[in-house]
C-alpha cells in the first residue's frame, strides 16, 4: 500500500532576483512498513520536502497523498485533523513538557483529541522502546536518549499512517542514537510502521530500507540499503512475531511476488 506519495512537488520562495527554488518537481512513493531516509547537503531541500510531505508547508505546485488522501486544497482545519489523526512527528528537540511525567507526555495528544490509545498497541510501543520503568519520571530525571524515546512513543501511540522524523538523532550521543535507530527499524520491520527520516548522517541512513538523495531541490537518486544475509536489526524490547501487531493481528503489507516494494522517485 502507498502510504506517502508526492507528485511533482515544487516549492518556490520569493520573486525576481530573490526567487529561490527549494523543491523542483520532486516525486516519490513510500510503502507501508518502509523506513526511508532523505539525505542531501545543506540547502538541498530535504527539510522542505519533509515539511511538504507532512502538511506543515504548502508546495507551490504538485500534490501530496497520505494513504490515498490528497492534502492539496485542504483548509487549515482539515490539515490539522490529518496531522493529528494520521501523522506522527519526531524532531531533534524532544518538546516534552517539564511538569508532566513521561506517561503524561506520551498520552497528551490523545487526551487533547479526547481519545484513548489501544491498550495492546500502547503496551507494545512502551515495551519496544524499553521505557516501561521510566513512565512516572519527569523529563528532568531522564537521559537524552530516554527523553527521545518518550518523544517517539508520543508519536507512535496514536498508530499514525507514517512517522516523519527530522534529524531525530541530532541531539543524542552515539550509543543513544544507534539504539533509537535500531528501535525505529524494528517498529517498521516487525509492527508495520512507516517512517520517513531526514538525516545528514550516513550511518543513520544505513539503518533504513532506502535512501532518497536530493541536491538543489531535485531528487538525484534512490538507493536500496543492502545488509548482509542474516542481519537483523535488534529491537530494544519484547519482540512480536514478524508481520503481526498485538492490537490488530496481522499487519497489512503490500502484496508482492518479488523483492520488497521500492521507494519510487522521479
Amino acid at each position: 500500500m502507498r502510504v506517502v506519495e508526492a507528485r511533482g512537488l515544487t516549492k518556490v520562495h520569493g520573486e525576481g532576483e530573490a526567487r529561490v527554488v527549494a523543491l523542483d518537481s520532486a516525486s516519490l512513493v513510500v510503502g507501508r512498513g518502509e523506513f526511508v531516509a532523505i539525505m542531501g547537503p545543506s540547502g538541498s531541500g530535504k527539510s522542505t520536502l519533509l515539511h511538504c510531505l507532512a502538511g506543515l508547508d504548502t508546495p507551490t505546485s504538485g500534490s501530496v497523498l497520505i494513504a490515498g488522501q490528497d492534502l492539496s486544497g485542504m483548509k487549515d482545519k482539515q490539515l490539522t485533523a490529518v496531522r493529528r489523526d494520521r501523522l506522527g512527528f519526531i524532531f531533534q528537540s524532544f518538546n516534552l513538557l517539564p511538569t508532566l511525567s513521561a506517561e503524561e507526555n506520551i498520552l497528551l495528544p490523545q487526551r487533547l483529541a479526547h481519545r484513548k490509545p489501544q491498550r495492546d498497541w500502547y503496551d507494545a510501543v512502551i515495551s519496544t522502546l524499553g521505557i516501561g520503568d521510566r513512565l512516572s519520571h519527569r523529563p528532568s530525571k531522564l537521559s537524552g536518549g530516554q527523553q527521545q524515546r518518550v518523544a517517539v512513543a508520543r508519536a507512535l501511540v496514536g498508530r499514525p499512517e507514517v512517522i516523519f522524523a527530522d534529524e531525530p538523532t541530532g541531539a543524542l550521543d552515539t550509543t543513544s542514537a544507534a539504539n533509537l535507530l535500531q528501535t525505529l527499524a524494528h517498529m517498521c520491520e516487525q509492527l508495520g510502521q512507516t517512517v520517513v527520516m531526514v538525516t545528514h548522517d550516513q550511518h543513520a541512513a544505513a539503518t533504513t530500507n532506502r535512501i532518497i538523495r536530493l541536491r538543489d531541490g531535485r531528487i538525484t537518486g534512490v538507493e536500496a540499503v543492502r545488509r548482509p544475509a542474516g542481519t537483523r536489526v535488534a529491537g530494544s524490547g519484547t519482540r512480536h512475531a514478524a508481520g503481526t501487531s498485538p492490537a490488530s493481528g496481522p499487519v497489512t503489507r503490500p502484496t508482492t511476488t518479488g523483492p520488497t516494494p521500492r521507494t519510487e522517485a522521479h
